[in-house]
């Protein structure tokens, strides 16, 4: 009894601050049972638990848009057959955010094995998901293999050994009264939320075949780009040296370095996320998961490792947001997260150029243009 009482009460395993385009967004942390480095061994585990994410961003952060965060990082990181068995609960969490989070609010999604997953914000209980799983494919959004963030996912998984700076400013970031009062009224109209289940194992068929076999994470390996077409292909970010190989070991466009790269930091995508659209079903959720999953393959598949950047041990990160209409044209791409080495913003701008036109988006997702982001991630061999 003991026992039990010590395994709920997770420890800090690691905390640290997602940003875009230069700005945190949030601070997260990740707390666990037992403390790791290891992400597949957090992810499969089955122990208490939790996620907490407290806003920083002078303006906050829409609720669709921090949906679309999850919604992403689950496609490239989990099979299809996860993601149409999921889709019922994606939708229902989706549900549980009403309107724009502001600074200092506070979320956090707790997991109790048998009792599923437990979400709040600012203390007020909104909603609880009765499946652990659903908490493992929320963790790989932020450390799975393809993390929309991969110095985030670092900062998560640092065994406890974490900056007392920003752990004391994490530690005292709270709402004020009068904000956990309003997120109080976003828990009250909650219960007339409906999905229907035959709609989840309908809707992905029309695009399941294709996609079945994109949405497998399982080989993210840096050598390997040839099985998991949604996890590489989300983004050359588990094995762009692998890309290279397969593909073009001496791009020849890449080697030159006449042109001065720029990060072309195109339109900013915040007003779209202002949109109100319709809520999500089933069907639309795995829509915009399989759409994303098979426009990141698409683009992994036409990434190339720069051959000077390689030459001169040259690795790191990318994660670029690219809007487009509803015929899969290219409206703007912006650089959210940059790497500290041009030739490496170049390529992840290019790569997403050739592979233009995406395909034209299914009816199932409404609105005249559609917003994904695409982590790319650089790896030197060993």
């Amino acid at each position: 009894m003991l026992s039990q009482l010590v395994r709920a009460e997770p420890m800090l395993n690691g905390i640290g601050a997602h940003q875009e385009l230069g700005k945190e967004v949030f601070i997260g942390a990740l707390f666990s049972e037992s403390l790791s480095n290891d992400a597949d061994t957090l992810i499969n585990n089955v122990q208490p638990m939790r996620m907490e994410l407290k806003i920083v961003a002078p303006d906050g952060l829409t609720t669709r848009r921090f949906s679309r965060m999850w919604i992403e990082g689950m496609a490239v990181n989990s099979k299809a057959d996860a993601l149409m068995a999921q889709a019922d609960n994606m939708v229902k969490f989706d549900g549980l955010f009403k309107g724009r989070f502001q600074k200092d609010d506070s979320i956090s999604f707790t997991n109790t094995p048998g009792a599923g997953v437990d979400i709040a914000v600012n203390g007020v209980a909104l909603g609880n998901i009765k499946d652990s799983t659903f908490f493992s494919m929320l963790l790989s959004t932020w450390i799975g293999k393809i993390p929309l963030s991969s110095d985030y996912r670092d900062s998560l998984l640092k065994v406890g050994d974490v900056d007392s700076g920003l752990r004391a400013r994490f530690s005292s970031i709270s709402p004020t009264a009068a904000r956990i009062a309003d997120i109080k009224a976003w828990a009250e109209p909650n219960s007339a939320e409906k999905e229907t289940k035959p709609a989840i194992v309908a809707a992905p068929k029309e695009s399941s075949a294709a996609k079945v076999e994109s949405v497998t994470v399982a080989k993210v390996d840096l050598p390997k780009l040839e099985v998991p077409v949604i996890e590489k292909p989300a983004l050359d970010i588990p094995a762009p040296v692998a890309q290279i190989e397969p593909q073009a070991p001496v791009p020849v466009a890449t080697s030159t370095p006449a042109k001065p790269m720029t990060i072309a930091a195109a339109t900013p995508v915040e007003a779209e996320e202002e949109e109100e659209g319709p809520a999500l079903t089933a069907q639309s959720l795995l829509a915009r998961q399989f759409y994303v999953s098979d426009s990141i393959k698409k683009i992994r598949n036409k990434t190339k490792y720069p051959r000077r950047a390689l030459d001169r041990g040259q690795a790191g990160n990318v994660r670029v947001a690219v809007v487009i209409d509803r015929q899969g044209n290219i409206l703007s791409t912006n650089i959210l997260e940059s790497s500290k080495f041009e030739m490496l913003n170049k390529e992840a701008l290019d790569a997403i150029k050739r592979s233009a036109p995406f395909t034209a988006l299914p009816a199932a997702i409404a609105g005249a243009r559609f917003e994904f982001t695409v982590p790319m991630r650089w790896t030197l061999p060993d």
